[in-house]
């Protein structure tokens, strides 16, 4: 997807992610079009996370896509050193945002010695917390980025009232809401009952659904930062498996970790299943409670078991280059929303295994109401039945699974969503306008 260009003087907007890659990547995309569109771009990022905007930056002048690189403040519930949410666990949002928020100060110095300051702020909503009331400080707009579905959105925003007390999700919820712009990391034919809802929830129709979005790559520069195990050693890996979509591919994204009990049912079923797959192994963060050293560990001896079918890669994988090769057929995950996407763009078939957070609502949507996936087990602490997990495996390789049938109807609508003329097309192109119309 690409934007047409904006005849207008430059604009500059200030993009401040949420310091997780399920967060960062997609906003990085939606910079991406922006500065495409001619919107010049500035990131508040901290100095570990800098790194994610390597591709994005080889590819855009040092005028569109800038940086506002700053320490990320101390805070007495953090552990030292954690500047991303894959160095802790869930329980540690409220902290880092309240860490994040410290840098309001030094921002709003920033901005007024600017000689062309931004007309908005593009946030996380994670962020909104303190980003919302930083923006209407400095008299302009808020647009809040929801790396989400909008089934996910509208039926968070439904319980509103129920989370309103508390500090963090209430007040996060209400900022995000009371935002001039809303932009969806999804599209609107994927559920277009709750798109309307969550408009109808806005008050307002400055909402862009945005997806699918082509992941910013460049040369010399891997998305998400250098990978474990080198991009050609594991496309040669694929390239040498006989069957199109033979291979099972088993990750959980950047934030969960399993405890050993799981890390020996999950092992001990792609041993029986007999299936080919990769294995992506999150190393366990600092932040994450782990005393006995038995988190996302692979059992012993089981690579020496499998050698020849199974690949284990312990540490970030290239993910959409995996998802995308013909040698893939079906994916094992968290259900998290940015992993469901490129699952969906790779045409494999999704077996859920639903964590935390919004996992659960995307099971809802896609398990339960568009019966495009296969449901695994649920919970974060949940231990699968290997000998059912292992049918599983070798059963979703099927090329006949109605899920899969299902799953590539919703696939072509979303690539149809991406190409000119299509919802998210024209969405991302009146974003560019829209932001562009804004006057400082």
């Amino acid at each position: 997807m690409s934007i047409s260009s904006i005849s207008k003087k430059n604009t500059h907007i200030l993009a401040i992610p949420w310091p997780a890659s399920g967060h960062i990547l997609p906003m990085i995309d939606v910079a991406h079009q922006l500065a495409l569109g001619g919107i010049t771009i500035t990131f508040v990022v901290t100095p570990k996370n800098l790194y994610y905007l390597n591709p994005l930056m080889s590819i855009h002048n040092k005028t569109t896509i800038q940086t506002l690189v700053l320490p990320l403040p101390s805070h007495p519930s953090l552990p030292a050193g954690s500047e991303n949410m894959q160095d802790v666990t869930q329980d540690y949002t409220p902290y880092m945002a309240e860490a994040l928020s410290e840098l309001n100060d030094p921002i709003m110095q920033w901005f007024k010695s600017h000689t062309c300051p931004p007309v908005a702020i593009l946030t996380d909503a994670m962020n909104t917390t303190w980003t919302h009331p930083l923006a209407s400080a400095l008299r302009i707009k808020t647009i809040a980025f929801l790396p989400t579905s909008q089934y996910t959105a509208s039926t968070v925003w439904s319980h509103y009232k129920e989370v309103k007390k508390e500090f963090f999700n209430g007040e996060m919820l209400h900022n995000t809401i009371e935002s001039w712009g809303l932009v969806l990391n999804s599209f609107a034919e994927l559920h277009t009952e709750s798109f309307d809802a969550f408009k109808d929830i806005a008050k307002h129709d400055r909402i862009w659904g945005v997806s699918p979005l082509l992941p910013v790559q460049a040369a010399g520069s891997e998305r998400g930062g250098p990978a474990a195990m080198p991009s050609h050693e594991v496309l040669a890996w694929l390239d040498s498996c006989p069957v199109d979509k033979s291979v099972v591919y088993v990750a959980f994204g950047t934030e969960i970790t399993l405890n050993k009990q799981q890390m020996e049912a999950l092992g001990d079923a792609l041993e029986k299943s007999g299936v080919r797959f990769i294995w992506a192994v999150k190393k366990p963060g600092k932040g994450v409670e782990n005393e006995s050293g038995d988190q996302n560990v692979v059992p012993n001896g089981f690579e020496d078991r499998v050698a020849g079918r199974g690949l284990v890669i312990r540490g970030w994988v290239p993910q959409p280059m995996i998802l995308k090769h013909r040698a893939v057929g079906s994916y094992l995950c968290h259900l998290g929303w940015g992993s469901l996407l490129e699952g969906l763009m790779g045409g494999v078939l999704l077996l859920g295994w639903p964590m935390q957070s919004d996992h659960f609502f995307n099971k809802q949507l896609i398990v339960d109401e568009l019966g495009a996936a296969i449901p695994v087990c649920e919970g974060l602490g949940t231990i699968p039945d290997s000998a059912k997990l292992a049918e599983i495996f070798a059963d979703s390789l099927q090329l006949n699974r109605p899920e899969r049938i299902q799953w590539m109807k919703i696939r072509d609508k979303a690539l149809n969503a991406a190409q000119q003329g299509g919802s998210s097309y024209k969405a991302l192109d009146d974003l560019a306008t829209q932001i562009s119309y804004l006057i400082p």
